[in-house]
């Protein structure tokens, strides 16, 4: 199967260079950058002490910047070539994170690939970034190759990519006949591959459905590396008069990640979502759950401590803890042309896992004031508070944060 694979991909890309000409080549860019000052406490859920003993302190200030590019240069036949740069993306600290004091370049490459138009379909191959859905799986990063067809209201794309490329540099000997005839690195191709195929299909009324249905094929798979199995996901969008709906469900067999507390069970979850205008209020309420070791990915912005995605975030997603099942309101207001705040309210019910067998339930109280200094540049600040019913400390956060598009 994994030849078929490779084989169908060379094909493909060698078909992809035939393409009709368009505009004049060309690069062009764009980005975004901020700073942060941020203030964390008790993030760890738990005492945390020295090698002898010794309780420690959980409490960390720090600012933190960057800077991001994108660029795409594209050729006269349309094929192009697509990445973003980070610039010295890092906590301050006297500049030791920089050539000059022997930490080694402060630049990194965040995406980088190609892609040709081919027909009607387009083809990408390379570093890509990875989206679905944000509650399943967003701004991830994979090595693979995308075959898609684009119009105004379709979106179809099949996948593959590169999980794990097996490498193993320790040498054996070779024998022939029973006799020893030299020694070579061992050359068993048990890699990783994942596949499948994501629809995005936009209907009339403003509704929306985003699916995918993907295979991990792992043939390194030793009893418990073994992933192999198939992971499904959906998200439906759309309106009903003035309310905004959104349904996200994901489930996936355990062995494609043995490494979730689902004890042999698949992993699964499921969130309903509403966001209903009261006066100059949107309200948005929210249910869920995540069973059998499912988390959220932390990109699912509803949540700003219980993320990866805020400034604030404890980048423990939901479901970390445990099984949850979980009811969050979140009232948004855009106060002036400038200003909007945004407010969080949140409980979980938890059936705690092994790493945090303390854990019964949580509640989250948090939010945002965002302001618009200028176009193309917002000053905001967070605040937040979680507490998990089992620890003696709740985590507390804060951060003030200029962030700028160009």
């Amino acid at each position: 199967m994994k030849k078929l694979i490779v084989a169908a991909a060379g094909l493909m890309l060698v078909g992809a260079m035939v393409s009709n000409a368009s505009a004049e080549a060309g690069m062009s860019f764009k980005g975004d950058a901020r700073a942060r000052g941020l203030y964390r406490d008790n993030y760890y859920f738990g005492e945390l002490t020295d090698a002898a003993g010794n309780k420690l302190d959980d409490d960390k200030s720090q600012w933190q910047s960057r800077v991001r590019v994108i660029f795409q240069g594209e050729s006269k036949g349309g094929a192009y070539a697509n990445a973003r740069v980070r610039f010295a993306d890092s906590s301050w600290d006297g500049t030791q994170k920089t050539r000059a004091l022997g930490e080694g370049s402060n630049i990194y490459t965040d995406w980088a690939y190609v892609g040709t138009p081919m027909g009607p379909l387009a083809v990408e191959a390379g570093l890509l970034p990875w989206n679905l859905t944000k509650w399943s799986q967003w701004d991830q990063r994979v090595d693979g190759l995308n075959v898609k067809y684009v119009n105004d209201m379709t979106t179809v794309m099949a996948f593959y990519q590169k999980m794990d490329e097996f490498d193993n540099s320790a040498t054996d000997p070779v024998y022939r006949n029973g006799k020893q005839i030299g020694t070579m690195d061992l050359v068993d191709d048990d890699d990783m591959d994942r596949y499948g195929v994501y629809v995005n299909q936009k209907f009339d009324g403003g509704w929306g459905v985003v699916g995918a249905v993907m295979m991990m094929n792992d043939d390194q798979g030793k009893d418990a590396s073994d992933r192999d199995g198939v992971a499904a996901l959906a998200e439906v969008t759309g309106t009903i008069g003035n309310v905004a709906v959104l349904a996200d469900a994901h489930w996936q067999e355990a062995d494609v990640d043995p490494l979730l507390f689902s004890n042999g069970d698949d992993p699964y979850g499921g969130y309903l979502q509403a966001v209903v205008p009261v006066g100059a209020v949107n309200l948005l309420g929210g249910v869920g759950t995540t069973q059998n070791g499912f988390v959220v990915d932390g990109d699912f912005q509803q949540f700003i401590m219980l993320s990866d995605d805020s400034s604030i975030a404890t980048a423990y997603g939901v479901g970390a803890f445990g099984d949850t099942n979980f009811v969050l309101l979140s009232p948004s207001m855009k106060v002036t042309e400038q200003l909007t705040l945004t407010g969080v309210a949140s409980y979980l019910d938890i059936d705690a896992n092994d790493s945090f067998s303390e854990a019964d339930s949580a509640f989250e109280l948090s939010g945002r004031a965002a302001y618009a200094v200028t176009d193309g540049a917002t000053l905001s600040a967070e605040a937040g508070y979680l507490d998990v019913d089992g620890f003696e400390e709740p985590a507390i956060g804060a951060g003030l944060i200029l962030v700028i598009g160009f």
